[in-house]
């Protein structure tokens, strides 16, 4: 605890009026002498209550929110004594991370005994886990001349988790020759029937229609619906052009990229899909490629996963906003070089599914190029404009063309809005296309 040398002055007059009362021998001046001393007496006479017996309690809303999703957060202050604690100040530990886009993690209270008081204020969201420190907490006497300060512990939410989950996810009917959770058109084994035909030798006895035998005398073979294992690559545009937020402190392109990659790269391995990552960034000479050999299992995961924490880590510290351009990517030829890579890895059976914002014109090339070299293109493009400038409206509407070019030539496209969970996103896709 720490005093506050409030009366020093109230000290010094009442001394002074009362060396001059008894001096002048005035009794007027002795009486004054008194009225500053009751202040030196009050001041020093109040006690300061400990500041580790205010109560602390967090929470949050919604305690698993979705990227760029608003978090409310709420720090109640319980006032757990039965004495009233006339000025409590509390801030709250906000993670560097988070932005507070609203209220103020900062509040003063009186709490009588047993008394609560909220604060709130919000925060945005963004992937990871990020831990709250404990809220500071200062009690001051009712004179103000002392107070204590202390780290207060806090009950409630200490962490906050930003993931992205993926219900669904739009597949081309194009398999490989692993077995899967992809529903072909073509019979064999399997769970789900799809035809009969005339017996063969050879066939299995469990897969003959003895049912059919003992009606008509005839052998039949019954065949299942086949399911294989696609082989996926999920592309990731992360070059520096996407790290681009729809307002200061918000996700940009490449951080909303790396959550819906991450978590349909999860999915499809759920699966048993065959899946691969490549993520293009910036290089020395022009765009590079990270690359993540399609396979499946806990070691894909693993690979994938240090692939994007990667990806975050090379995201430039400045970030920019939206606010429209030219739309032009530079680095044509190297972009090119960059494409012509790609193509290579990805062989001739690969399905593309391709994550960009689409805040330039280098992934309006990309996609249909890749279209018309004989894979199976999908397109999932989280948004990050906005429209509260003329600027971020001029880039939405670029952004928009270029979405509906790549519509035209019959590229399933998923326009994700970050408000939006991402499996409805791709749920309204999988209508269109299906």
């Amino acid at each position: 605890m720490r005093s506050v040398p409030r009366w020093g002055g109230a000290a010094a007059g009442s001394a002074a009026l009362a060396t001059g009362g008894v001096a002048s021998g005035e009794q007027v001046l002795l009486a004054a002498a008194v009225v500053p001393l009751v202040f030196v007496c009050y001041g020093a006479l109040a006690t300061t209550p400990p500041a580790r017996t205010v109560r602390v309690e967090r929470s949050v809303r919604p305690d698993a929110p979705l990227p760029g999703e608003t978090v409310r957060v709420d720090l109640t202050v319980t006032n757990p004594t039965e004495q009233p604690l006339p000025d409590v100040r509390v801030v709250d530990g906000v993670p560097d991370a988070l932005r507070v886009t609203a209220g103020t993690p900062r509040g003063g209270f009186a709490l009588r005994p047993s008394e609560s008081a909220t604060l709130s204020y919000s925060v945005v969201a963004r992937r990871g886990e990020y831990a709250f420190d404990a809220p500071t907490v200062r009690t001051r006497n009712v004179s103000g001349t002392g107070y204590d300060t202390a780290a207060a512990s806090v009950a409630g939410t200490a962490r906050l988790s930003c993931e992205v989950g993926v219900n669904d996810v739009f597949l081309h009917e194009r398999t490989t020759g692993f077995t899967g959770r992809l529903p072909t058109d073509a019979g064999g084994t399997g769970v789900e029937f799809y035809a009969t035909r005339e017996y063969r030798t050879g066939d299995p006895p469990s897969r003959i229609d003895w049912r059919h035998l003992a009606r008509s005398g005839s052998l039949t073979t019954i065949d299942y619906r086949r399911q294989q294992a696609a082989r996926i690559v999920v592309v990731l545009d992360a070059r520096a052009a996407c790290d681009v937020a729809r307002r200061s402190g918000s996700p940009t392109g490449v951080d909303l990229g790396v959550y819906a990659a991450a978590r349909v790269v999860g999915t499809l391995a759920d699966a048993d899909h065959q899946v691969g990552v490549a993520a293009v960034g910036d290089g020395a000479s022009g765009p590079r490629i990270a690359w993540v050999e399609p396979s499946s299992g806990p070691e894909l995961r693993a690979r994938a996963e240090r692939l994007f924490d990667g990806v975050l880590d090379a995201s430039t510290e400045e970030r920019s906003v939206a606010d429209g351009g030219d739309g032009s990517p530079g680095g044509d030829g190297a972009g090119s070089d960059a494409l012509t890579e790609l193509r290579q890895r990805l062989g001739g059976d690969a399905q593309v599914l391709f994550v960009s914002p689409f805040v330039d014109d280098h992934p309006a090339k990309v996609a249909p190029t890749l279209s018309a070299h004989g894979h199976a293109v999908t397109v999932v493009s989280p948004d990050v404009t906005g429209t509260d400038t003329a600027g971020k409206r001029m880039a939405a509407v670029e952004r928009e063309v270029r979405l509906a070019d790549v519509r035209d030539r019959g590229i399933p496209v998923t326009d994700w809005h970050p408000d939006v969970p991402l499996a409805t996103a791709l749920a309204d896709a999988l209508e269109g296309v299906r």
